[in-house]
């Protein structure tokens, strides 16, 4: 069973990269005073919580701009100590956007029921929300590989993809 943390008044927030581009780990982290927090993501939880926020912000008038993008200020911490790997990520907004909530919920297959999953609640301003996005965004974008002209599957630098377009008969290269 994993631990379960209610962070409010954090510090800092981010959602950031460990890695190399194919085989990187993604982690949201959040600090408040020495407590530092992190959970494994998944880069699709990482674009989902980054399209979500910048759709919420987008309703209250707050729109993420490349100004907003502070990539040493956002940086991972060390040293990086998930608590757990995260099935689910839930964000949430107050009514004039002033403050936010991310949730996560641990993923444990071998849980018998959901009162053994860890839990984690987040709150954090809207000027922390909106550089945690900016930064998401660019680490995403930063691992971007190059997708095959055939089947737009990622291609990786040094081993190629197997092309299903290749019928089996080797792998394609950058």
């Amino acid at each position: 069973m994993g631990e379960s943390y209610e962070l409010e008044g954090v510090d800092w927030v981010t959602a950031g990269a460990v890695g190399e581009p194919g085989s990187r780990t993604f982690y949201i982290q959040a600090r408040r005073g020495q407590d530092l927090l992190a959970v494994i993501v998944e880069k699709s939880q990482v674009q989902w919580i980054t399209r979500h926020a910048q759709e919420l912000l987008n309703g209250v008038g707050v729109v993420v701009t490349p100004d907003d993008l502070d990539v040493d200020g956002q940086q991972l911490l060390e040293p990086i100590v998930p608590s757990w790997r995260a099935a689910t990520l839930g964000l949430g907004m107050d009514d004039g956007g002033e403050q936010f909530v991310i949730e996560a919920e641990e993923f444990d297959p071998d849980a018998a029921d959901e009162s053994e999953l860890g839990h984690i609640r987040i709150y954090c301003t809207r000027q922390q929300i909106v550089g945690m996005v900016a930064f998401a965004a660019f680490v995403v974008e930063a691992g971007a590989r190059e997708s095959c002209r055939f089947c737009g599957r990622p291609i990786d630098a040094v081993d190629g993809h197997v092309c299903p377009a290749a019928n089996g008969h080797g792998p394609l290269t950058v």
